[in-house]
């Protein structure tokens, strides 16, 4: 039996992939999509390889995950065989940009770490993602006495139970799979003071701080999908409320925009103003 929740992740992440790798360079540096950092954003050709590089990656990985969708009870095992790679895949990336950008001068002669003062953001945009992540901690910890042994924890795309787990062994992988949102903005904002270059506007027309909130707000929206995936899974679990398959993952589909809506407002925005300036 194939697995449609998987087979609809992947697929579209394998169609991301090729969006990547052959749209992207097309487009040059943008913020509609591509693989977006400092680096990327400073030179054209570093735009081009990087994300060919990046959509080559998405795609491969992406082709070795199809065969999970054939997998009895695997959408969280999948879920950290998508998500670990993926991040950790992230910082070649921006190695392999930094060093192609070096490579040409561009680092030194018009954007360089030692010419640039560290881009900050407020405590709220740095600190969000892990208050919401306690947030699911407690939420966890008062529902866990209600939970029985053995809980729902995938559905089909009916809605119906069709896979089964350990609470504790749930609850622990859940939890850990949950904390990269807040570790991933603390990362990123220890780079922005230290190495501003990772997620610099280059010459983009955005503000500075700009890249540092879109990934604060992609997390808090990875947190919320976490915290709205384990309300459905204790609601069925305690009063057998059926999990609508389809309008979760509209939901998630419209909530993953936001990020990308937020930069391209601001990158709109700041356009006007420079117009205007001019």
């Amino acid at each position: 039996m194939i697995d449609l929740l998987i087979l609809f992740i992947n697929t579209l992440y394998f169609v991301l992939g090729l969006v990547q790798f052959y749209v992207a360079p097309k487009l040059g540096p943008n913020p509609y999509l591509g693989f977006k950092i400092g680096y990327t954003f400073a030179d054209r050709e570093v735009w081009n390889k990087t994300n060919r590089m990046m959509g080559k990656f998405m795609i491969i990985h992406s082709l070795l995950l199809f065969p999970t969708a054939f997998i009895p009870d695997f959408l969280l095992y999948y879920l950290i065989l998508f998500i670990v790679p993926l991040l950790a895949f992230m910082p070649f990336g921006i190695k392999y940009a930094a060093t192609l950008l070096e490579i040409k001068g561009s680092k030194s002669k018009e954007i360089s770490d030692k010419k640039l003062e560290g881009i900050k953001i407020s405590k709220f945009w740095v600190h969000s993602p892990l208050i919401l992540y306690f947030l699911l901690i407690i939420f966890e910890m008062f529902t866990y006495s209600q939970l029985p042994p053995v809980i729902a924890v995938h559905f089909d795309s009916s809605g119906n139970p069709n896979g089964w787990s350990d609470k504790n062994a749930f609850l622990l992988s859940y939890s850990l799979l949950s904390l990269i949102a807040p570790a991933f903005v603390y990362v990123f904002a220890y780079l922005g003071k230290r190495y501003p270059m990772y997620v610099h506007p280059g010459k983009m027309r955005f503000p500075r701080d700009v890249m540092l909130k879109m990934i604060s707000i992609s997390m808090i929206v990875y947190i919320i999908i976490f915290i709205m995936a384990y309300y459905s899974i204790y609601l069925y679990a305690i009063e057998k409320t059926q999990l609508s398959i389809g309008w979760f993952i509209l939901l998630t589909m419209i909530m993953v925009m936001v990020p990308i809506i937020y930069m391209i407002y601001k990158w709109k925005q700041n356009n006007k103003e420079v117009n205007k300036n001019e």
